[in-house]
């Protein structure tokens, strides 16, 4: 009788960005969304990464975001999942390019723009949030999903 055993991925625990961080971002993007909705914050599934010169697979954190409305290029119902790991590396790229950016980081005090960037980044300029000065003003939010 032969027994198996289950391929258990790594989770990169070396990867995984702050709680706080990761729900101000949510938060943010959930109060100030123009065009873009959450569908998930915590969606999880293999990621594929480079880890000392060779592919490999992670756990990762997914956030999934859905276009509600029509924004050129996309079309309305378009669906993106941004790896929790991307959005570390991106937040690691844009500290180490940017002085303010990094202490508001630190200081968790993110900003729409840094939301902006943050999002872009870590999908390579393919997902651009525009977000909205202007916070949503309703009973329902992602929370109450």
């Amino acid at each position: 009788m032969s027994t198996t055993k289950a391929k258990v991925m790594p989770q990169a625990p070396d990867h995984l960005m702050k709680e706080t961080l990761y729900m101000k971002i949510i938060h943010l993007l959930d109060r100030h969304r123009t065009w873009l909705e959450i569908e998930s914050i915590a969606t999880v599934r293999n990621h594929t990464i480079v880890r000392n010169g060779r592919m490999t697979d992670i756990l990762s954190r997914v956030l999934v975001v859905k276009a509600i409305h029509h924004h050129f290029p996309y079309t309305r119902g378009q669906v993106w999942q941004i790896a929790e790991y991307d959005l570390e590396q991106a937040i690691k790229s844009l500290r180490t390019t940017d002085g303010a950016f990094r202490q508001r980081i630190i200081k968790g005090e993110l900003t729409l723009e840094d939301v902006e960037r943050i999002i872009s980044t870590a999908t390579h300029g393919v997902v651009q949030p525009d977000l909205s000065p202007l916070p949503l003003f309703t009973c329902y939010t992602y929370y109450d999903k």
